[in-house]
C-alpha cells in the first residue's frame, strides 16, 4: 500500500520512546517476578512456529516486540516495520486459551534514494483461541489448534476489505534433554482476496543452558494464486526468570517474493501464574 510522503513523521523521538518504554517494561516486570518456582514460560515468538503449550490456568501472558524487513529490487527499496507486535494470552483452563493480537505497522519505499511513499498505522485486531489436542506420548507429538478472526479494524492504510481468518495445527516432539522439534501446518486469508495462503513451519530448538536457548527454522507461505514466500531464520532466547524471556532473531528470504532480510527482538512475560 502507498500513501503521500507528505505524511512523514519524525521517527527519532518515537524510537527513543520505544527504547525507554522497553527498559521501563523490563524493570516493571522484574518487580512482579517472585522467587518461588513457577512453570517455565513458553512463547509463540520469536520464530514463526507457534508452540502447542498453553498458558497456565489463570495466567496472563504478554509477548511483544519489534520487526524490521528490508527488500530491494533494482532501484526500488522497500522497508517494513512492526514497531510493536503484541500477543496477549489468557489461560482459561488446561485445554483452552484466549488470544488477542494488535500491531502498529509502518512501511516506506524509495526509488534511487528518493522517497515515494510512507504509511504508519494499526493492523486489524485479531481475536483467537488455542485448544489443546493431546500431550506428547511416545511417537505422538504434543499438539494444539490455533485459530484467529481478523476483524475489519485498524488504520485505513492497513484495514482489510473483508473479515479474515487464519488457523494452524501446532506440533512438538522432545528429541532429547537438549533438542526439540516443532512444526505447524495451516492456512490464512488476508481479507483482500478469497484465496487462501497455505503455510508450514519447521523449527529445531537447542537448550544451551537452563536460561539460554537457540533455534533454526524454515517456513513457507503458498498462496493459491501466485509465487511461494520461502524463508529461513535463526535466533536466541534468554530467560531472566522463569516468567520473563528476551529474544532476538533474524533471517533471509529464499524466493523472489520474500524480503531480502529481516530482524526481530522482543520481550515476553507472564503474570499471576
Amino acid at each position: 500500500m502507498t500513501a503521500n510522503f507528505g505524511h512523514k513523521q519524525n521517527e527519532t523521538p518515537f524510537m527513543k520512546k520505544l527504547i525507554i518504554l522497553f527498559f521501563v517494561t523490563v524493570a516493571t516486570i522484574a518487580a512482579f517476578a517472585q522467587t518461588e518456582e513457577k512453570p517455565e514460560i513458553v512463547t509463540d515468538r520469536p520464530d514463526q512456529t507457534e508452540a502447542p503449550v498453553l498458558v497456565p490456568k489463570g495466567g496472563l501472558q504478554v509477548e511483544t516486540g519489534f520487526i524490521f524487513e528490508r527488500d530491494r529490487e533494482k532501484d526500488l527499496e522497500q522497508k517494513n516495520f512492526t514497531y510493536n507486535t503484541t500477543l496477549v494470552k489468557y489461560g482459561v483452563n488446561d485445554y483452552f486459551e484466549l488470544r488477542l493480537i494488535s500491531e502498529f505497522l509502518g512501511s516506506e519505499a524509495k526509488v534511487a534514494e528518493d522517497p515515494v511513499s510512507k504509511v504508519n498505522g494499526f493492523s486489524p485486531l485479531a481475536l483467537g483461541v488455542k485448544i489443546k489436542l493431546n500431550d506428547e506420548k511416545g511417537f505422538w507429538p504434543q499438539a494444539a489448534f490455533i485459530g484467529h478472526i481478523n476483524l475489519r479494524s485498524g488504520s485505513e492504510e492497513f484495514a482489510p476489505n473483508y473479515t479474515a481468518a487464519d488457523f494452524r495445527f501446532t506440533f512438538a516432539h522432545t528429541l532429547s534433554d537438549k533438542f526439540a522439534l516443532s512444526y505447524n501446518l495451516g492456512a490464512e486469508w488476508d481479507g483482500e482476496t478469497p484465496e487462501a495462503a497455505f503455510l508450514y513451519t519447521l523449527s529445531l530448538g537447542y537448550v544451551i543452558t537452563p536460561k539460554l536457548g537457540v533455534f533454526i527454522e524454515g517456513y513457507s507461505f503458498f498462496p493459491e494464486e501466485g509465487a511461494a514466500d520461502n524463508r529461513v531464520d535463526a535466533g536466541i532466547t534468554y530467560k531472566f526468570s522463569p516468567v520473563i524471556q528476551w529474544d532476538i532473531s533474524g533471517g533471509v528470504g529464499l524466493s523472489r517474493k520474500s524480503p531480502d532480510s529481516f530482524l526481530s527482538t522482543g520481550i515476553s512475560f507472564r503474570l499471576f501464574k
